[in-house]
């Protein structure tokens, strides 16, 4: 051990600092409904792969944020939509052999992988640094941020990392909570060619980069619940051929996908998983967000791609000199982007995608006049923008069946050393993708055949019928009509075009009209946001009947903000069984109401239906006098307990005797029936539990102020207890002590 230990310190010292310091982390945005994980590595959500992964602790796109949940005892993740995303480079020196791929780089940074994650730390990406900066009106004691900047996102994550190709990466992402913008997370990249191969700061050459491509990758499958619910897995044989549609919405740059059910044909409603065994009640109450179990329509939305450096005709193999390309090319001889826009299977195993990310091939085709790639107006329309986008990568519509892999790529560029290009992306998420008919995109086909439509299906939608995936049969005519929308879609923004029209306005301060064009937008975003008053920072605590006792104070009265919808004028106090709803109103308490302000001028609210042992969420929002609200940045989930007791007098434990899976319930899921309570606790107390035979089994230390602590009948070894008698010891801080024993049984 001492000569390991002695290695370990020699290498930590002879390795530069980043290599020895720096690894793969991860930060995870969680303002808004949309939460999501990144890597200093590239990877976003998790590395990609698509098999064995029916849990995640890490949010994977998930929207709702907050969904884990158990139906019928079986414990679920909740509501995660992609197997994994990230980027991809592609580079070549001059002089190599382009057509040689064993001379050209690759660095796949979260955007490869089929039935196993590939490893990409210190192979293809070389973590530098992560951060994540709260930049929230109010500080966590709930007065006023002194530093807190309007014209940014309330949530922001940046994250660097080299590459093996020579260019690093930085990567800023940004969340919100205000309700109107909470469903999207904006990314933006800068890729630099630094020479830096391997993550150290020095640049290990000083080449210029030719032929560059790089790409944005998304494996997206909607939704991890449903496909569960349905099948018990949320696997690839299921994506694949099956459940999903992927379409484009090309006056948006949006791809997307959505659930359509068990192989129904496209042109149906979509299906959006209704739940197997309770749809009706599901549906009828909201609970578990209602009875669709995949609603969800991911997608992601280009903002704006880089034209500097990219390669000009007679300087790459992407545009042949003998011919005119004039279809292809821009006015000043660059090739029209996107590069590629391809949908796939899920399966992007690094032999299969080396081959596509080079100049001269296009994998996806591009948009010409004829037969395969072409695309007249959607039925019944007229498309201006048509022309806009001959010779640019195509959206291949006959796979759109496929619908797990998505890949968008740009380039080919050229890089001299310094050298930096830029591009911005969302992440939107809505409740589907029309909210009634008459909405056409490509895609959404069930093969290869093209149709008499073409690449043009209707986008199906929720204000139509839901179909049982395995009946075929119609269990609603008009689901938003008959059962409207969840409580978590808290705003008139909707639908994943919703989303992403919000992501626009969010990014270039402007209101689209579409077509939109990424080449218009800035390569940085303006964020200049409409912002409701901030809800308040709010403290829970129980009195000694169990009732919930919400208390907070008033500096969010006086917050300021050049964009402001209005101050505070209402309070609104909610509770809810499950994070995601549905939300009941507790009370509206208009701003100064003296009849719940307290000595200390602090809003207080109780709630007098709470009971030991049961466990709620609650939720304050502030509104202004427009109505506008905003978001539940104070959700907290409350487990009842009694109030601590004023002084130790006497201690129970509960149950007693304890008989196995007669424990004492706290509403924390599957533990509950291996635990004790001990009753009657002050707020401070220490207490010792001890065998028959007088050996100290466990302590706990009781810092609250509640009656009551849980203890999981294990050992300090983590060795579960043995039936028998027990003793405990309570002794305060103050030298009070109080003797007791209670008896297990199993």
């Amino acid at each position: 051990m001492a000569r390991i230990l002695a290695f370990i310190l020699i290498l930590a010292a002879v390795l530069p600092e980043t290599q020895a310091q720096v690894l793969r982390d991860k930060r995870v945005h969680t303002r808004g409904m949309l939460h999501e994980t990144v890597y200093n590595t590239g990877e976003i959500g998790r590395k990609w792969f698509y098999r064995d992964h029916d849990i995640t602790l890490d949010p994977l796109m998930e929207w709702p944020g907050n969904s884990a949940t158990t139906i019928d005892g079986l414990q679920y993740s909740g509501q995660h939509n992609i197997i994994g995303g990230g980027i991809s480079i592609a580079a070549s020196y001059s002089g190599t052999n382009i057509f040689n791929l064993d001379e050209r780089m690759f660095s796949f940074g979260g955007s490869s992988g089929q039935h196993v994650p590939i490893t990409v730390a210190g192979v293809y990406s070389f973590p530098i640094s992560i951060e994540r900066v709260e930049n929230y009106p109010l500080l966590d004691d709930g007065s006023l941020n002194p530093a807190y900047d309007p014209n940014e996102a309330e949530e922001i994550i940046t994250a660097q990392w080299g590459t093996n190709t020579g260019i690093s990466v930085t990567r800023t992402s940004r969340a919100w909570s205000y309700p109107d913008y909470d469903d999207l997370i904006i990314f933006e990249y800068t890729f630099e060619n630094t020479g830096d191969k391997d993550g150290d700061g020095n640049p290990d050459n000083n080449e210029t980069l030719h032929e560059v491509l790089i790409g944005f990758h998304y494996g997206v499958a909607p939704s991890m619940m449903g496909f569960q619910r349905w099948y018990g897995t949320w696997e690839y044989d299921f994506m694949y051929k099956n459940d999903l549609r992927g379409y484009f919405d090309r006056h948006r740059w949006l791809r997307y996908v959505v659930n359509i059910g068990n192989g129904v044909n496209a042109d149906f409603a979509q299906s959006g998983k209704p739940d197997p065994k309770y749809f009706a009640s599901f549906a009828a109450s909201g609970e578990q967000g209602g009875g669709l179990m995949s609603p969800q329509a991911p997608g992601i939305q280009m903002l704006y791609y880089d034209r500097n450096y990219l390669a000009t005709k007679g300087n790459t193999f992407a545009l042949d000199p003998r011919v005119s390309n004039e279809r292809m090319i821009t006015s000043d001889s660059t090739l029209k982007q996107p590069f590629m826009n391809k949908v796939e299977s899920g399966n992007s195993r690094e032999d299969k995608m080396r081959p596509k990310l080079v100049p001269y091939t296009r994998w996806s085709g591009t948009y010409t006049p004829y037969r395969e790639t072409v695309f007249p107006p959607p039925p019944g329309t007229e498309d201006p923008d048509t022309l806009r986008w001959i010779g640019r990568g195509a959206y291949n519509f006959r796979q759109s069946y496929k619908a797990v892999g998505h890949h968008i790529v740009f380039g080919p560029y050229i890089l001299p050393p310094g050298a930096k290009v830029e591009f911005s992306m969302a992440e939107v998420v809505g409740y589907g993708a029309a909210d009634g008919p008459g909405e056409w995109d490509e895609g959404g086909g069930l093969g290869e055949v093209i149709d008499e439509q073409l690449p043009w299906h209707e986008v199906p939608h929720f204000a139509d019928r839901v179909i049982d995936p395995a009946s075929g049969q119609t269990l609603v005519e008009n689901y938003i009509g008959e059962f409207g929308y969840p409580d978590y879609v808290n705003s008139d923004v909707r639908t994943v075009k919703d989303v992403a029209d919000m992501a626009y306005n969010a990014y270039t301060g402007r209101a689209p009209v579409l077509p939109l064009w990424p080449e218009d937008n800035p390569p940085d975003g303006v964020y200049q946001i409409p912002t409701p008053p901030p809800a308040p920072v709010v403290r829970i605590t129980n009195n000694d009947r169990a009732h919930s006792v919400l208390r907070w104070g008033r500096a969010q009265e006086s917050f300021s903000h050049p964009r402001l919808t209005g101050p505070v004028a209402t309070y609104r106090v909610q509770r809810s069984q499950a994070a995601i709803g549905p939300w009941q109103t507790l009370a509206e308490i208009p701003v100064g109401s003296a009849n719940n302000l307290t000595e200390s001028d602090l809003y207080e609210f109780i709630d007098t239906e709470t009971t030991v042992g049961e466990s709620q969420w609650y939720a304050v929002t502030s509104l202004d006098a427009q109505g506008n609200e905003s978001g539940k940045t104070n959700l907290m989930e409350v487990t009842s307990q009694l109030g601590a007791a004023e002084k130790l007098i006497e201690v129970h434990a509960v149950p007693n005797p304890f008989y196995l899976r007669s424990g004492f319930t706290t509403g924390g899921g599957g533990n509950s029936a291996q635990q004790i309570g001990f009753y009657g606790l002050p707020e401070r107390a220490t207490i010792e539990i001890y065998s028959y035979s007088g050996q100290l089994v466990d302590t706990i230390e009781h810092d609250a102020a509640q009656y009551s602590v849980p203890w999981f009948q294990v050992t300090r070894n983590d060795q579960e207890i043995a039936s028998g008698v027990y003793f405990f010891v309570v002794q305060t801080p103050d030298g009070e002590i109080y003797r007791g024993k209670f008896t297990v049984i199993k």
